[in-house]
């Protein structure tokens, strides 16, 4: 298994195959590392060549929406130019809409100077060479780019972060761009439940916006990123074990296949071989846990962290991300009851951890969970769905959670 020479060159190599193969702390920007969401793609491909239509991307924090929209460009044609770009809490219609225009580069004919004869290329921003642009309104800001001799797509990343004001305009927008069947195409990309979550009270566009909600990676989309990462970085697996343990823990988020296939590659390069085994996916949670964020770990310190000796808050915290969920993420506390026995190995009575979870919601514990419904019927889930992943780690490497 000792298959890589001991030498500088080749396991400087190694290790950068593994991070060009595994992208945990960035979006997918290369088709080729792109993995599942073969349908959605076709989807989004489909809203962008069809006349009118536009799309509203959305879905909870990390299931890859961002990597799904940079692909939008590889998948079109030739003769389509796009701009992205992210948006900030700070931003306006008229700002967003600056910089989408100045991102596409225009080649233009001028006159040349002095007493030469004929004309000479410059390049210009589609923003610089529209007239006045200044303070565009939303129907001004349509008209320019209805005319344009080609396919614009303008995608507007991290839609979420806008000021709640300024969606209307971007609403008024998108219908101004569909009723004049503009050669441009918006998509709005956004953590959302819903697309009322980020344009609340514009009914009116949802004629021309098809909605695409992102749900988690199921295990055989999380199951290609592994296994095409690998064979592109030159590692192999033991057994399916190993891979199993990754695509358990990852729980649909792909920011953990990619952290954790890293890490388990890493720890067998270690040992000079390029063979994973399942102590090098144990290897690689210790890895993951030991180099969270700072704000996971303080938020799971709050959240375990009790006055009593015979507390059971790293139990109840644990099975909460043991519960079972539905689509949204939401589990009750029958779903909690049920993980706790097993995870305590005899029955667990709800009364036990009620306490528990009215803390889990408040400032005093996290607030790690949040809650909805009426009282005896209330359903909980995680305030940052990429907590549940880290908690099953924490646990496995503190020998809560047996490792398989």
């Amino acid at each position: 298994m000792d298959d890589i020479p001991a030498n500088p060159d080749a396991v400087i190599a190694a290790e950068r195959a593994l991070a060009n193969a595994f992208s945990p702390h960035a979006p997918i920007n290369q088709a080729r590392f792109f993995h599942g969401r073969r349908e959605l793609v076709r989807e989004v491909v489909d809203t962008v060549n069809t006349a009118g239509l536009h799309a509203v991307i959305y879905g909870e924090r990390g299931v890859g929406k961002t990597s799904l929209a940079n692909m939008i460009g590889e998948y079109l044609g030739g003769d389509t130019s796009v701009s992205r770009v992210i948006c900030s809490q700070g931003d306006a219609f008229e700002t967003v809409i600056r910089r989408a225009l100045s991102a596409i580069k225009l080649a233009m004919q001028v006159p040349k100077l002095g007493f030469a004869a004929g004309t000479s290329s410059r390049e210009f921003s589609l923003w610089d060479a529209l007239p006045d642009p200044a303070e565009l309104a939303a129907d001004e800001a349509a008209s320019l780019v209805a005319g344009l001799p080609f396919h614009l797509v303008i995608i507007l990343d991290e839609f979420d972060r806008l000021p709640k004001s300024e969606t209307v305009a971007f609403a008024d927008f998108i219908k101004a761009l569909s009723d004049r069947t503009a050669n441009t195409t918006v998509v709005l990309v956004g953590v959302a439940e819903d697309i009322n979550s980020l344009l609340a009270s514009h009914a009116s566009v949802e004629r021309c916006l098809r909605q695409i909600h992102l749900p988690r990676m199921s295990e055989v989309e999380l199951g290609e990123i592994i296994d095409n990462g690998l064979a592109e970085a030159g590692f192999t697996m033991e057994s399916p074990k190993p891979r199993g343990r990754i695509l358990a823990v990852s729980q649909g988020f792909p920011h953990y296949t990619h952290l954790l296939a890293q890490y388990a590659g890493r720890s067998a390069l270690d040992k000079n071989r390029r063979v994973i085994d399942e102590m090098d996916v144990v290897t690689g949670m210790v890895r993951a846990v030991d180099r969270a964020d700072q704000s996971t770990r303080d938020l799971y310190h709050r959240a375990v962290t009790g006055s009593r000796k015979d507390h059971l808050w790293r139990e109840v915290v644990t099975a909460c991300a043991l519960a079972a969920s539905d689509e949204r993420g939401y589990f009750s506390s029958r779903d909690i009851q049920d993980a706790l026995a097993e995870l305590l190995n005899r029955p667990a009575n709800q009364q036990a951890f009620t306490y528990h979870l009215a803390k889990l919601i408040s400032p005093d514990h996290g607030p790690l969970l949040e809650r909805i419904g009426a009282a005896r019927r209330f359903r909980y889930r995680f305030v940052n769905p990429l907590m549940r992943p880290f908690i099953l780690m924490k646990a496995i490497n503190d020998g809560l959670l047996p490792s398989d």
